[in-house]
């Protein structure tokens, strides 16, 4: 062997040397991205032994939603088809009673008629007292009722 050809070969050695090395970094560098993308922060609940906090899923269920027809409905139909109200207010010669979602606030207005106290008027407003959809906060307080009724 020529002293060119012995140095040819230890200088491919010595690639092929710093290849393994650096083989075997990047699959350390691997190893150790993989257990970091698999670390997980402890559930403090699950110490304690609690259960974890579920949101509360509205049932899939068509309600009907449609303020209207709330109208004419005396206090035993309100009171069938929403429950008890959060709050019953007197503002003569009308009653409001407010029922309370997680996000809005829906007043029926009750107005003594020939034949019994009525509803007359609904409103609905947003956590802000702003007014917003009375439909979809109908619908809110109709599935959470449903939410109660069957759990």
């Amino acid at each position: 062997m020529t002293a060119g050809s012995k140095a040819l070969q230890n200088k491919h050695r010595s690639r092929r040397g710093d290849g393994c090395l650096g083989t075997a970094v990047a699959g350390l560098l691997v190893v150790a991205l993989l257990t970091a993308c698999e670390t997980t922060t402890p559930d403090p609940t699950a110490e304690a032994g609690a259960t974890p906090p579920t949101e509360a899923v509205l049932p899939e269920v068509e309600v009907d939603d449609n303020p209207e027809r709330l109208i004419g409905l005396g206090p035993t139909g309100l009171n069938v088809l929403l429950g008890q109200p959060a709050l019953i207010r007197r503002e003569p010669p009308a009653r409001i009673w407010q029922y309370r979602g997680s996000a809005c606030v829906f007043d029926v207005v009750l107005y003594e008629e020939a034949d019994g106290e009525r509803v007359t008027y609904v409103e609905a407003r947003d956590s802000l007292g702003n007014r917003t959809a009375s439909r979809a906060c109908l619908n809110s307080l109709l599935r959470a009722r449903l939410i109660g009724a069957s759990g």
